[in-house]
C-alpha cells in the first residue's frame, strides 16, 4: 500500500508538470526573439514563391508593404482574354532576382508569421520595383503610393487593361 504522503507528492508533481507544459509553454521553452537583421542568399538559393514572397535558403520572406495577386487570380484583357495575374506578378519578381543574390533587411513578421522585410537584388529595391512596375499594390503606410499611382496611370503591369479586381 502507498503511503498518503507519497501519493500526495506524486499528484503534486504531476499537477506541476501539467501546468508547466500546457499553461506556460513559452516560459518553459523560451520566447521567440524579435525578427531583425539581414538575410542574404546566393542566386542559386533564391526562389520566388509568388509576386510578394521569396524563399532565401530556408527562410520565407514577404516583401514588406507590398500586396501582389495570388496565383490563379484571373484578369481580363482589353480584348476579353483571360490571364493569371498572380503568375504574371511572380514572373515579374523572378525576372528582377534571376541570376542575382538577394539581401533582405528584416523588420519582424507579418500577420501569417512569415518574416517580412525590404529586399534588394543587383542594387534594385524589390519592394519598390514590383509596385513601380505595376505588378503589386502598395499597402497602407508603405510610402509607395506615388509609384503605384504612376504605374496605374501609365497602365503598367497589372493595370495595363484598367482597374484590377481586389486582392
Amino acid at each position: 500500500m502507498v503511503r498518503p504522503a507519497v501519493l500526495a507528492g506524486l499528484l503534486g508533481t504531476a499537477f506541476g508538470a501539467v501546468v508547466m507544459l500546457f499553461l506556460l509553454p513559452s516560459d518553459l521553452f523560451g520566447r521567440v526573439p524579435p525578427l531583425a537583421g539581414t538575410i542574404t542568399a546566393a542566386p542559386e538559393l533564391v526562389a520566388v514563391v509568388d509576386g510578394e514572397t521569396l524563399r532565401l535558403r530556408e527562410t520565407v520572406v514577404r516583401l514588406q508593404g507590398v500586396a501582389a495577386p495570388p496565383r490563379g487570380l484571373s484578369c481580363r484583357s482589353a480584348t476579353g482574354g483571360v490571364s493569371d495575374c498572380g503568375a504574371a506578378s511572380a514572373t515579374a519578381l523572378a525576372a528582377l532576382v534571376r541570376g542575382h543574390g538577394v539581401a533582405c533587411r528584416l523588420h519582424g513578421r507579418d500577420s501569417a508569421g512569415l518574416a517580412q522585410g525590404v529586399c534588394e537584388a543587383a542594387g534594385t529595391e524589390l519592394n519598390h520595383a514590383v509596385v513601380a512596375e505595376g505588378w503589386a499594390r502598395a499597402l497602407d503606410a508603405s510610402g509607395m503610393d506615388a509609384p503605384e499611382s504612376e504605374a496605374r496611370e501609365a497602365r503598367r503591369g497589372l493595370w495595363r487593361h484598367g482597374p484590377m479586381p481586389g486582392f
